[in-house]
């Protein structure tokens, strides 16, 4: 019932509602409540029931299906906005799904009230989970502060009943959080380090640290603050002499450091610096610290980390370094000392780093066979396609194109000389197609082609000279030749366009009308 109550909430905040409940019809007393305590919650009830007629300026009712099928109604007391708000029927629609139609209204529910109104004052990120003692059953927040949503990017309506699994990510490490599921299934307390994911896909160092709170003798929630480590890795600001240079070198020996007069002069560059950036200690001694490192960002525009580090105490950033050898990618932190005493510049090449995320980047949306990209990087191209013709009016077109005679090719070739088609027609088809036109292989010997900004007559003219690219193609296998040719449906993408699926479903059904039309035809 916690998520239910905390959903309660969140619609009173919603609606400006002094009070929330939720019953069956005729019932005079509520299966939940949010802003009074059971008995005020079955006061409220009668009389909305039997003391104001139904529509009165003093509440507003909308009518739910509780998750059992049965009939219930939703109250909102004294409400200062209009309920029909689409945000709140959304709201109602979960509570419905959320509320136990064969459970009854407790005195736990004034629990987590108290507990989310404090929770509510402090600026840290924290939430509050309903924490199963089943190992294998997630937890699930029962309220999230504003600090989380500041961290994070989720509302508290986008989270509420719902998973803690939902801020899981690629890096996140599952053995780590098996362990802490059992810590927290225990009813334990406790802390650690770990990567969660922000609304936008950011992945998010955090340390989590988990207080059980109990109410008769009992753990009912875990109260979890999430803290961003990374503000620990900063440089104490107030350094002062030579002493506190040195322990800051010493800090950072591992990775290249220069240390900088106030003037901007290098005063010290230790081993690993030397070998970064090609140069000898003697030769940079006294030089201006820009001439010894030549940092960049990605637009070629110099930056300069010792004014960032004067102006905000601590400089971190990335960019590129010019060195004899050409260029690296580098991640900086620039520390200003305490009382002037000048600057730390520690700089870790992460070109190897950069050039692995690259890449698994990279083989995350495009086919290792053919380089195209794939089925899910289509079909998210083909999401924003649909988006922009439903909001701004913007009309494209889509191709499911089918080869004709792969199989032939297979059984008569093998699969060697098969793949070997697959990866030379894909450039023959994407010769024909504009820059901002995408070709993707989703799939055998299935490609899809979306033609941006383009009308289904001109997608017709497109398909057929890819038509004819692909039948004049030739595959020779130990003398012997053999053709192929490609079936095309066409789909256009407009206003009335549903979705991805939909009209990919579409356009499907049309290269199957144009293979049962004789193969190598458009249809469409």
């Amino acid at each position: 019932m916690e998520s239910t109550t905390a959903l309660l909430r969140i619609a009173a905040r919603v609606a400006g509602a002094s009070a929330v409940l939720v019953a069956r019809p005729n019932d005079a007393v509520p299966l939940a409540a949010w802003g009074c305590d059971p008995d005020a919650a079955g006061a409220l009830l009668r009389a909305v029931r039997y003391a104001f007629p139904l529509g009165s300026w003093s509440f507003r009712q909308i009518e739910l299906t509780l998750r059992d099928g049965s009939a219930g109604e939703l109250f909102f007391i004294a409400p200062s906005s209009d309920v029909d708000d689409p945000a709140l029927l959304a709201l109602a629609q979960e509570i419905a799904t959320l509320c136990d139609p064969a459970g009854s209204m407790g005195r736990e529910a004034s629990a987590i009230e108290r507990l989310t109104e404090t929770v509510e004052q402090l600026g840290e990120a924290i939430a509050i989970l309903g924490t199963p003692h089943d190992l294998n059953a997630p937890s699930h927040f029962l309220h999230v502060n504003l600090g989380f949503g500041a961290l994070f990017g989720y509302s508290p309506a986008e989270l509420v009943g719902k998973s803690t699994e939902l801020i899981w990510g690629p890096l996140t490490d599952t053995r780590q959080m098996a362990w802490l599921r059992a810590r927290v299934a225990e009813r334990q307390a406790v802390r650690a380090a770990v990567v969660f994911y922000a609304k936008d896909g950011t992945p998010v160092w955090v340390e989590v640290a988990t207080t059980p709170v109990r109410q008769d003798e009992r753990d009912i929630h875990h109260v979890v603050t999430y803290r961003d480590v990374t503000s620990r890795k900063q440089f104490v600001d107030a350094l002062a002499g030579e002493q506190h240079k040195l322990q800051t070198t010493l800090a950072a020996i591992a990775d290249a450091v220069v240390t900088v007069l106030s003037d901007g002069r290098v005063e010290f560059v230790n081993e690993a610096a030397q070998l970064l950036l090609g140069v000898d200690l003697v030769d940079a001694y006294g030089q201006h610290v820009s001439d010894v490192i030549c940092l960049v960002d990605d637009d070629a525009k110099p930056i300069d980390v010792i004014a960032g580090a004067a102006q905000h105490g601590v400089h971190r950033g990335r960019g590129h370094v010019a060195i004899k050898s050409g260029i690296i990618d580098v991640a900086f932190v620039a520390s200003r000392i305490a009382d002037e005493h000048g600057s730390v510049v520690v700089l870790r090449d992460v070109t190897a780093e950069n050039s692995l995320a690259k890449r698994l980047s990279f083989e995350a949306s495009h086919d290792p066979l053919t380089g195209l990209q794939n089925r899910r990087a289509f079909f998210e191209l083909l999401e924003e396609a649909v988006r922009g013709a439903r909001e701004r009016g913007e009309q494209h077109a889509v191709a499911f194109l089918d080869l004709d005679r792969f199989k032939v090719v297979n059984d008569q070739f093998g699969h060697a000389a098969g793949d070997r088609l697959l990866r030379e027609v894909g450039p023959i088809m994407g010769r024909i197609v504009r820059g901002a036109d995408v070709l993707a292989r989703i799939g055998g010997d299935e490609f899809g082609l979306l033609l941006t900004n383009c009308r289904i007559d001109d997608a017709r003219h497109v398909a057929d000279k890819v038509r004819n690219a692909v039948e004049e193609y030739r595959i020779e296998h130990e003398g012997q030749w053999l053709g192929i040719g490609v079936c095309i449906g066409l789909a256009p993408i407009n206003a009335k366009t549903a979705s991805a699926a939909a009209v990919i479903a579409a356009a499907d059904a049309a290269c199957y009308r144009a293979k049962a039309a004789g193969r190598n035809a458009i249809v469409g």
